[in-house]
């Protein structure tokens, strides 16, 4: 009984940590073509129409591909974009770390390497971009782990294995690829977790289980892939929670539901201790017309529609949701206005972006660490396409949520302490 209170206990203070505690937002899979831009929480990247990859926001250890410039501490935050590479068909952001696939199949990585999610072999990071694949077709990065999928079918992961999200039936991070799957056409690599889509459509997840984002009913990790859905076009795997996208254009989610990021009005099958609810299962989401895209970021959700509309929910403490209100959540799909000719969507931690069909990016948030914002806020890929901003006004600064996860650290361990004590008496 005292192992149950004290994993509620604990459950209850993570939700919470949840809502506040920053980190990447994550790229969705598609069955084809590549991901054009990536956001996180420092640095973003974009692949623009001539497959030129331009990276922007802070340039910590070196996660732009820029040498020179991120050894210069003055210099180390970039609010306009950087030319980092040609040729490129894709792009995933990771923690710290940036991930490039050429069109020649090579694929490309730099940043941060402190738990081997350079896949170089060594836990050395690297400021330039080092070849670590060829035959690779498609990539996509998580916190701290990279998933590629090679021209004969294959899944290759690496990296940080904590919660077992590299699939491997084990718990060591691997600092070099390793295959684990066959028959993939599609994956999404997220905050400890991973899902592959099979030849077949089939839907397969495995990592981190904590709020239910595997999608198989429990809260339990595993280290090997397990079937979840069938007829599967494309899916998300986000900070707590997953979206994926069936063959009829219905988007189903599950998962961590803290701040309405399931839009179904805050609705789940599980509650923890504190309240919040969580679903771990499936579940469908109602929306006006068929979805032709989605990115599940942290606490927050983008669908691009059919007819061309884009529709967010979730945490909008930054306006990062792009709404006029100004509601620190939303737990329903709400349009974003005055928004059209959409290819692309992601999120990031504090802001959402899209990249229209002309070329031009635009952003709703809060700027954090270099992130752009305001007027002339991406690359332009030709002169006479003239990038546009857009900004929605916060409601605090920009060091908000980290007093708030301050001061949560400080009640849990308050807590925690008195939790112990009355276990012992007891």
């Amino acid at each position: 009984m005292k192992g149950v209170t004290g994993r509620r206990f604990w459950l209850s203070w993570v939700t919470v940590l949840m809502m506040v505690l920053p980190v990447s937002a994550y790229d969705m899979a598609p069955a084809e073509g590549g991901t054009r831009l990536s956001a996180g929480l420092s640095h973003y990247a974009y692949v623009d129409q001539d497959g030129v990859l331009w990276t922007w926001g802070s340039n910590g250890i070196g996660v732009l591909g820029e040498e020179k410039r991120g050894m210069d501490f003055l210099k180390s935050t970039f609010p306009r974009p950087l030319r980092v590479m040609e040729q490129v068909l894709s792009v995933s952001v990771g923690s710290n770390f940036t991930v490039a696939l050429k069109t020649d199949g090579t694929l490309w990585t730099w940043g941060a390497n402190n738990m081997g999610q350079l896949g170089t072999g060594v836990i050395v990071s690297s400021p330039t971009p080092v070849q670590v694949l060829d035959e690779v077709t498609a990539v996509s990065a998580g916190d701290y782990h990279v998933a590629a999928i090679r021209t004969d079918g294959t899944l290759w992961t690496w990296g940080d294995n904590l919660y077992g999200q590299l699939g491997d039936g084990t718990l060591e991070n691997r600092p070099v690829p390793e295959k684990i799957l066959e028959d993939v056409t599609a994956v999404s690599a997220g905050a400890g977790t991973t899902g592959a889509i099979l030849r077949d459509g089939s839907l397969w997840t495995w990592g981190d289980n904590l709020f239910g984002q595997l999608g198989d009913g429990s809260q339990t990790n595993r280290s090997l892939p397990g079937k979840v859905l069938d007829e599967v076009t494309a899916v998300s795997m986000g900070g707590y929670h997953t979206a994926a996208i069936r063959g009829d254009g219905q988007l189903w989610i599950w998962g961590g539901n803290a701040a309405g990021e399931l839009g179904n009005g805050g609705m789940g099958n599980v509650t923890d201790q504190s309240g919040v609810k969580m679903q771990t299962t499936p579940g469908k989401v109602e929306l006006p017309s068929p979805v032709a895209a989605v990115s599940a970021g942290t606490g927050t959700t983008a669908v691009l529609l059919a007819d061309g509309t884009l529709w967010t929910w979730g945490r909008n403490e930054s306006g990062q949701l792009g709404h006029t209100q100004e509601a620190a959540s939303v737990s329903r799909p709400a349009q974003v206005a005055d928004v059209t000719r959409i290819a692309a969507i992601g999120t990031g931690t504090y802001q959402t972006l899209c990249v229209q069909e002309n070329g031009a990016l635009l952003s709703w948030g809060k700027p954090v660490l270099g992130q752009v914002s305001g007027e002339k806020t991406g690359p332009a890929p030709s002169e006479s396409v003239e990038t546009e901003g857009k900004t929605f006004p916060g409601k605090g600064p920009a060091w908000e949520p980290w007093v708030i996860l301050l001061g949560a650290v400080l009640l849990m361990l308050l807590s925690g302490i008195g939790l112990c004590r009355k276990q012992r008496e007891q």
